[in-house]
């Protein structure tokens, strides 16, 4: 009978170890001691859960859960207003069926209204990494300068040393902004079980918390590099316990490392008849990484939002960025990408080189780029004095981008020339200020007049992207006119078709800013604009009077050059993901567009498909745009392969991956037969038409930027990732010379950090000059000899699309939606 007994106590202990209850209160920690003291404030209506259960405290702060065989962790849905400096979570295993939570008011961060921003990273992958303090810093101050409510991570910390280094980086703590963990595919390692490692750092991989009007979920990625211990099951049936607790009119976010679903409709579920459909519960957005992409596309009523890495390019050379979003007090946002390390940046666009443009009406365009990490600018004013004399009152410029403020300076009551001096400063919206000045000498009399000669209708002014222009431009050059288009340009190259130039914008926040845009060659006025679903990131081509352009949605657009009407439109099958982000060609009447097995040839005069690729697929995103010579169109994928394609008929020719040619993201230049590419750290020459290499040189810096090779008699010149335009000795291949340019202003090739000296654009040649824009914010000419500088003109943005020229002219954009028309005396 005792041994019974003691059995029933011992079966009753065990029972009791595995089936726990789990009692606790929530309360506000006024002295942030971690102790419920008399007369502090119990909160009720918290959601707590244990990983499966659900419940809400009571009256009094206190919960009670029932437990169940999972169990790791309690943790509770932090509500709007709070948050928890000693943590939203208690190991289980670290307490004794006790559990308290002090909270800590945080409602200076959000609205009465419940209106409120956060700011949205992934991928910062530091396992490999050293001086992440800046970019850090950079969100810390951001969140503190605009009162972000929070901040998410969603995932790819990576490996044992960044998700050990990443907690110590940034937390609630030292952020002083409540900080929330998603986890990756690259956060699950060897283990006991794939998360064991980030629970131990990071908590629950799945939890809730509210902010404002809409309940925030974090969701895991169901697999990755070790097997979890958890499945989709345990995070279907905890998040349908979750939202049954949630008021039907509270709008719902879900973060996760990846997208669930490329559908309308968001189920997130286990079976046929065991789902939750998210859309039914007012699912707003679905914000993922992953992807190392800026993209925003909607699926029905939700949008599906993917931020890339802030602290290097992308994958497929999306820019160094965070993502913040605006929160309104229904739950509806309005993005808006942020770039990393730039410290009160201002410069005179318009401005420089002696001579700047002049309008009929006398005044000067006056054209500042001007940009902070940590805070946006509120005001742009200038003065002017002339002779030295005097300073004129203040005026304020008109805002066109996150980075162009534009008014115009009249001085039209002179009649003769004079010596002019601009001051601008710039006030932002943390107090801060920046000022710089420009001098010129004005004269009534404009010289700098566009005189266009030959058509330039693809990327470097032909199908096989041979960049030698026909014009000799003798710097140095003189601004004609500059106009912004009012969004941001990332690698669309401006075209000039017919007397107008043309380009294309992106529209990475989705605020209907992917537009195609005709300007006058002669003045830059725009003629019109052409909307399309989303950006367009690359090249743009013209034939039979049309203007071919593709969205990273993998719609093509044939639109009229001379009305901006769209005459046809085709959606390319082309998958969800990654965007589209590759640049068309057109040979001959016929547009080559998509990739994989959406690469098709399509009649540019009528839109009718010509064939379609059948023999290979899409992989990650290439910033190449496809190049036609002889028989051969060149594509290629990142991560995959440089392919051959016929074509008149599409069938493959060739393909090799060999020796870093899987992945890249430059054009070639196709010259007498051979294919010049560079790729990884190494230079190309390739046979076109078997694909087979000729000759590879291994160079001593990395070339992953989107810069085709310019090839001219004796040299063969191109960008690098980090250490800027490079030549070598055509015959021998030798090094001839390097052309350092500054650090760049926004990082763009695919894990190139600060500093690096970046060039993602193609050389042009003109006479013995070569032109080309850098991320620095520059466009330079250089001699092609020596690589010794001529000419060179200070944007004050990035410089990502390849110079056009014909006649006098050279066009040029910046990111900051700057078009600039630049001619030779």
């Amino acid at each position: 009978m005792n041994k019974l007994i003691a059995g029933l106590c011992f079966l009753g202990c065990f029972s009791f170890n595995v089936h726990a209850i789990h009692t606790g209160r929530i309360f506000v920690d006024s002295n942030r001691n971690g102790i419920f003291d008399r007369g502090e404030k119990p909160l009720k209506g918290v959601s707590v859960s244990d990983g499966l259960n659900v419940v809400k405290s009571g009256a009094d702060g206190s919960f009670s859960l029932s437990g169940h065989s999972k169990e790791r962790f309690i943790f509770i849905t932090t509500p709007s207003g709070y948050r928890s400096d000693n943590k939203h979570y208690r190991k289980i295993a670290d307490h004794k069926g006790n559990f308290d939570f002090g909270l800590q008011v945080n409602n200076d961060r959000i609205k009465k209204d419940g209106s409120h921003k956060f700011v949205h990273i992934s991928d910062t992958e530091i396992f490999n990494t050293e001086n992440n303090e800046g970019w850090a810093g950079n969100i810390r101050d951001y969140a503190a300068n605009e009162k972000v409510a929070f901040i998410i991570h969603t995932g790819d910390i990576c490996y044992d040393n960044g998700l050990k280094n990443h907690i110590r980086l940034m937390n609630t703590a030292n952020m002083d902004c409540p900080m929330f963990y998603c986890i990756g595919n690259h956060d699950l390692v060897k283990g006991a079980y794939g998360e064991e490692l980030f629970e131990s750092l990071y908590g629950p991989v799945y939890y809730s918390f509210d902010m404002g009007n809409v309940h925030y979920i974090v969701t895991p990625m169901l697999g990755g590099d070790y097997t979890p211990g958890y499945k989709k099951e345990d995070v279907y049936r905890w998040m349908k316990n979750d939202l049954a607790l949630v008021r039907k009119d509270k709008s719902v976010m879900v973060f996760n490392h990846d997208l669930l679903t490329n559908k309308d409709q968001f189920i997130y579920g286990i079976n046929d008849k065991e789902f939750i459909n998210l859309n039914e519960h007012n699912l707003k957005a679905w914000l993922f990484g992953h992807w190392h992409i800026n993209y925003i596309k909607k699926q029905g009523e939700v949008y599906a939002v993917s931020t890339a890495a802030l602290d290097k390019g992308g994958i497929d050379h999306s820019t160094s960025a965070f993502r913040v979003m605006h929160v309104d007090g229904k739950g509806d946002f309005v993005s808006e990408l942020r770039y990393t390390y730039l410290d009160k940046l201002i410069k005179i666009a318009s401005l420089g080189n002696g001579y700047p443009s002049l309008y009929p009406s006398g005044s000067i365009p006056l054209s500042v780029n001007a940009y902070s990490t940590v805070s946006p600018v509120k005001e742009v004013s200038y003065t002017y004095s002339i002779d030295g004399k005097g300073e004129s009152a203040p005026k304020h410029l008109k805002k066109q981008t996150d980075w162009s403020w534009y008014g115009q300076l009249s001085l039209s009551e002179l009649k003769d020339s004079h010596d002019i001096t601009v001051r601008v400063k710039s006030l932002f919206s943390n107090g801060e200020k920046a000022e710089t000045e420009e001098s010129f000498r004005y004269s009534p009399i404009n010289r700098n007049q566009v005189k266009f000669g030959k058509d330039w209708n693809n990327l470097l002014g032909n199908a096989e992207h041979i960049g030698i222009a026909s014009d000799t431009l003798v710097p140095p050059l003189s601004l004609a006119w500059i106009k912004n288009v009012g969004a941001t340009i990332f690698m669309s190259s401006p075209l000039i078709y017919e007397g107008n130039v043309y380009i294309a914008s992106v529209d990475e926040n989705l605020l209907g800013e992917g537009v195609v845009f005709a300007l006058n060659g002669l003045t830059g006025d725009i003629k019109w604009k052409c909307s399309v679903r989303n950006s367009i990131k690359n090249t743009i081509v013209a034939s039979n009077g049309l203007i071919m352009a593709q969205d990273v949605e993998g719609y093509l657009y044939g639109i009229d050059a001379f009305s901006g009407v769209i005459k046809w439109e085709k959606k390319l099958n082309v998958n969800n993901l990654p965007a589209l982000i590759e640049g068309l060609v057109v040979s001959k009447g016929i547009v080559y567009a998509g990739t994989g097995l959406g690469l098709c040839a399509v009649d540019s005069e009528t839109g009718k498909t010509v064939w379609s690729n059948t023999d290979w697929k899409q992989r990650e995103g290439a910033t190449s745009t496809w190049t036609v010579g002889g028989n051969v169109l060149i594509t290629g994928t990142q991560w995959g392969a440089l392919y051959g394609n016929d074509i008149s008929t599409g069938k493959l020719l060739w393909m090799n991956s060999q020796n870093g040619l899987s992945d890249r993201g430059a054009s070639p230049a196709i010259q007498d037969g051979l294919l010049y590419i560079i790729s990884r750290n190494s230079f190309f020459i390739l046979d076109a038409k078997s694909g087979k290499v000729v000759v590879r040189k291994d160079l001593s810096v990395k070339v992953d930027v989107t810069s085709t090779p310019l090839v001219t008699d004796k040299e063969v010149i191109f960008g690098t990732s980090q250490s800027g335009l490079i030549a070598l000795d055509r015959e021998t291949l030798e090094h001839k010379w390097t052309f350092k340019t500054e650090a760049s202003l926004v990082y763009t090739a695919p894990y190139t950090r600060s500093p690096s000296a970046s060039i993602e654009t193609s050389p042009v040649l003109s006479g013995n000059t070569v032109y080309f824009g850098a991320s620095d914010g520059t466009i330079y000419g250089v001699d092609k000899e020596s690589g010794k500088l001529i000419w060179k003109h200070i944007t004050g943005a990035p410089v990502f699309a390849t110079v056009a020229i014909s006649g006098n002219s050279l066009i040029a954009a910046d990111f900051s939606g700057n078009v600039y028309a630049f001619t030779a005396k």
